[in-house]
């Protein structure tokens, strides 16, 4: 059976476009118009009242369908207040919230799911909106590259998006955590790619569905104009690694799927991939 891929959304950020484009995708050869990311807006309300540019992006969490266990990839964005002041205490005051209809267990429940049932949760990376609800897993062991655990559990200060103050995040499941180095597959139809290049350990992972092989790259990807125009996001580890990736990726997939971005439910309207 030919495996099907669910996006729930679990809030949304801001994301300003240094983030999510490198030099803010500013070139002669292209209007600035057609760099722009899809839904950018210059009518974003900071919680101190300022207005600002850029853009709300979703937090997604993917659940596969079809797998012989149950395997969740990534566990989204947690409790909002706590990452504004988390944020906050580092001198970024982006925008965080949550819609109603974005609680994650709510999301899993629409396909049949508990969190005690979740097997296997594939970390893509240790950015605190990929880890925010890892709490909720009581039983499934967490894939982690080896090489992410550094700056995850004592970062740098110049290592944008890891928190000393979410540490916890990743501690609190470290006993149940499979440490890999490398490409993994998973199992069959599901292959865990090491591209890194947006942080040492970043991984995007390719699953064999009902419309060929679809990668989810994870913040490799960060928007489709990433893809589009084969341009970086702002923040990135080693951006040789990246752009790399990009060029594996298009040949290891017939399907790419960026990570951040609302203009997926116009390339898949239900929310499912296959």
């Amino acid at each position: 059976m030919a495996i099907k891929i669910h996006h729930i959304v679990t809030g949304e950020l801001e994301s300003s476009l240094p983030v999510s484009l490198l030099n803010s995708g500013i070139t002669p050869k292209l209007p600035r118009q057609s760099v722009l990311p899809y839904g950018f807006r210059n009518d974003i309300v900071r919680p101190d009242g300022t207005v600002t540019e850029g853009v709300m992006v979703p937090v997604p969490v993917w659940l596969l369908e079809g797998t012989k266990s149950v395997i969740l990839i990534d566990t989204g964005l947690g409790n909002c207040e706590e990452v504004s002041l988390m944020q906050h205490r580092y001198g970024v005051d982006f925008v965080c919230s949550r819609q109603p209809d974005q609680d994650l267990l709510a999301g899993l429940a629409r396909h049949g799911i508990r969190p005690e049932d979740v097997e296997t949760v594939v970390v893509t990376h240790l950015h605190f909106d990929h880890v925010g609800n890892n709490e909720l897993f009581p039983n499934a062991r967490f894939i982690i590259q080896r090489d992410e655990l550094p700056q995850a559990l004592c970062p740098p200060p110049f290592c944008m998006f890891y928190y000393p103050d979410y540490a916890y995040k990743t501690i609190d499941i470290l006993p149940r955590a499979s440490l890999i180095d490398g490409d993994v597959v998973l199992e069959p139809g599901v292959k865990l790619l090491k591209v890194g290049g947006h942080t040492p350990g970043s991984m995007s992972v390719v699953i064999d569905t009902g419309i060929g092989r679809v990668c989810l790259t994870s913040d490799v990807m960060y928007n489709y104009k990433n893809l589009e125009l084969n341009w970086p996001m702002g923040s990135f580890w080693d951006l040789q690694d990246l752009m790399r990736g990009y060029d594996r990726l298009r040949v290891e997939a017939d399907v790419l799927v960026p990570e951040h971005d609302w203009k997926f439910l116009q390339e898949f309207p239900t929310g499912t991939i296959g």
